[in-house]
């Protein structure tokens, strides 16, 4: 891998490159809520149904980023995130409110004695009397200065819709190292059948050897017994091989988002890494890192929102102006009685809050200490991640080719132990060493080639690359 994508970063850094394609709806009038995610890398394809042909790692890794569950919950925090901007910028425009009511009246008064009317009917002294009141009150108020509090808390959210997106961003990648590990996982136990398969047809031709010289009179039973023994063995392990094969595959497919039980149609793996991370050096990887990491640009997201925060504390204690104005109209049944409309502006100066406000402010501004210092921390953890998997990617490759020297020098001795035992120079004894040393060797070279991918991979994810390294291999 000669350099790792900007991608990322630059969606990380301008968060309004993808609202600003987001469509405006009922639920989101502004358009700031992203709709779709944004890719891993270049080469990500769009969510679709799962390729009808030979899957590849990169495919798998496509089917993951659309499937996985975590990625669709981290998604979703990204969107609530935005939408918080949404409500924080809601306080840059005036609210309106609408009243309307009718109330139903009644009233009764009683007088002890009644009254002779002119007919000479006597009336009682009580009376009833109902009414239906209406109103109708539309209010308008437009708070036009406030110290900053509102651009503060603009900013805060805003930051942390940085820091969602770049947890997403993390959930992402953890993912895609998830669904590696996961299939070098079942590439390395297919390969451990394939060797194991090879061990078995040894074992049963070591048996079969032994058998025939015990035949010709020229070995014991005890050499048939042995071979007998080496060969159930040898058959065990191939059964034992073909269950993690299995569970092997199950785990990949649910990495992928996958029903456990679905059947994989995978292609051949792709080469073995050739170690090209290792070239660019710890230091450029770890500086790559710092750059790259969506961990470290969601730390210091945080640390931007909590210095937002920090701001819009200090303006509560600041003076505020707001323009206010309302209309009421109201009737006593159908007739219209009183209009009273006003209008007015309010300066409101805070004078004593019982020390809320310095106490608020003290409390954001350890905040923020507390985000700068989780800033700095991140980014060392970061660095020990990166040059702790750069060792292991070198350290792996060194095994490997230590690791096939060793598979070919136990080859030609195995060959040339069980050559000895037919021509009656050697013991059963030595051909069994070598048989297992054999069989030994070649679990060596499968879990060393295991090995040398995932640490690959691990770097990559390390340094905040791994979905360009997953497009090479597209």
């Amino acid at each position: 891998m000669k350099s790792f994508p900007t991608l990322f970063a630059l969606l990380l850094a301008t968060p309004a490159l993808s609202a600003s394609v987001a469509p405006r709806t009922h639920d989101d009038p502004r358009g700031i809520i992203p709709v779709t995610a944004p890719p891993v890398s270049a080469g990500q394809r769009a969510c679709s149904e799962l390729p009808r042909r030979q899957l590849t790692l990169a495919d798998l890794v496509d089917v993951a980023l659309c499937r996985n569950p975590q990625t669709a919950a981290s998604w979703a925090t990204v969107r609530a995130a935005a939408a918080q901007i949404g409500v924080a910028r809601s306080a840059e425009l005036p609210g309106v409110n609408l009243g309307i009511g009718p109330t139903l009246s009644s009233s009764k008064s009683f007088q002890t004695t009644g009254f002779i009317d002119s007919n000479g009917n006597l009336v009682s002294g009580s009376s009833v009397l109902t009414q239906i009141n209406s109103s109708a009150r539309l209010a308008v108020n437009y708070l036009i200065f406030d110290g900053g509090g509102r651009r503060a808390q603009i900013d805060a959210t805003t930051a942390q819709q940085r820091a969602a997106l770049a947890n997403y961003a993390d959930a992402a990648q953890g993912v895609v190292l998830t669904v590696v590990t996961a299939y070098n996982s079942l590439a390395a136990n297919r390969a451990n059948e394939a060797a194991n398969l090879a061990n078995l047809a040894f074992a049963r031709q070591s048996r079969d050897l032994a058998a025939a010289r015990k035949t010709a009179g020229v070995a014991t039973a005890a050499d048939q017994l042995q071979g007998e023994t080496s060969l159930a063995q040898a058959e065990l392990t191939l059964i034992q091989t073909r269950g993690a094969i299995a569970t092997a595959s199950a785990q990949l497919a649910v990495a992928a988002g996958l029903p456990p039980t679905q059947s994989l149609d995978l292609a051949s793996p792709p080469p073995l890494p050739s170690g090209d991370l290792l070239k660019l050096g710890a230091d450029a990887l770890i500086a790559d890192a710092e750059r790259l990491r969506p961990d470290i640009i969601a730390a210091r997201a945080n640390a931007d929102a909590a210095a937002a925060n920090v701001r819009a504390a200090q303006s509560a204690g600041r003076p505020s102006v707001t323009i206010q104005a309302s209309n009421t109209l109201s009737a006593i049944d159908t007739t219209i009685d009183r209009n009273v409309s006003s209008a007015g502006l309010s300066l409101s100066v805070p004078l004593f809050s019982g020390w809320n406000t310095r106490y608020t402010i003290a409390s954001a501004r350890a905040r923020l200490e507390q985000q700068q210092a989780l800033v700095e921390q991140t980014r060392q953890q970061a660095g020990l991640t990166v040059y702790s998997n750069y060792v292991a990617l070198d350290n792996a490759l060194s095994s490997l080719a230590t690791a096939r020297v060793l598979v070919k020098s136990a080859t030609q001795s195995a060959d040339l132990a069980q050559g000895r035992y037919k021509s009656g120079a050697g013991t059963y004894a030595d051909l069994l060493n070598a048989q297992n040393a054999l069989a030994s060797a070649r679990q060596q070279l499968v879990q060393s080639e295991f090995n040398v991918r995932t640490a690959n991979a691990q770097l990559a994810r390390a340094v905040g690359g791994i979905g360009e390294a997953i497009d090479e291999q597209r």
